[in-house]
């Protein structure tokens, strides 16, 4: 019995790491600048990924949060590159919702034109959208801010807009 227990807790040690890689630190670093400069996602979504604010927008509507997102990767990467057909999320990739990008199958063709998702005025990559979904996911999807990751999202060594969060 207790080696049977033992094979489930070596497995369990051997296996956690490979669920559990952590994503290229480069990468993390062109997502957050997609985030703050290239898609201005922080505009909508806020600079800490908890939802933009209404009176900040102007329209009384904030982006929606993007800690508490359930979404898998693939669905992220969807929703960053195509937008969402009747909402406000604009389609970031170039092509997005033509026949060379079909969207969920689909193309601009496909849909009534009052579900149309707004095209970016800034069209991103495959690679920068890529690069802004593993950002989001590591840094803020099923997780709180850290003192650590606020001092890199704003690139200084102290700042006393992240001195609220927990060091790690």
């Amino acid at each position: 019995m207790k080696r049977w227990w033992a094979a489930v807790l070596l497995y369990g040690l051997v296996a956690a790491p490979v669920s559990a890689q952590q994503a290229d630190p480069a990468k993390i670093d062109s997502g957050i600048r997609v985030w703050k400069d290239f898609g201005n996602c922080w505009f909508c979504h806020g600079w800490a990924g908890t939802g933009g604010l209404p009176d900040v927008i102007g329209d009384g509507n904030a982006g929606p949060p993007v800690d508490i997102s359930k979404m898998d990767r693939a669905q992220m990467l969807e929703m960053v590159s195509c937008g969402r057909p009747g909402g406000q999320h604009p389609a970031f990739a170039a092509g997005a919702w033509t026949a060379q990008r079909p969207c969920g199958g689909k193309t601009r063709a496909d849909l009534p034109a009052d579900q149309l998702p707004p095209l970016a005025d800034t069209r991103l990559t495959e690679g920068q959208i890529d690069a802004v979904v593993t950002y989001v996911q590591e840094f803020y999807q099923g997780k709180q801010m850290s003192r650590a990751k606020c001092l890199r999202y704003f690139s200084v060594p102290q700042s006393i807009v992240c001195d609220p969060f927990p060091q790690n």
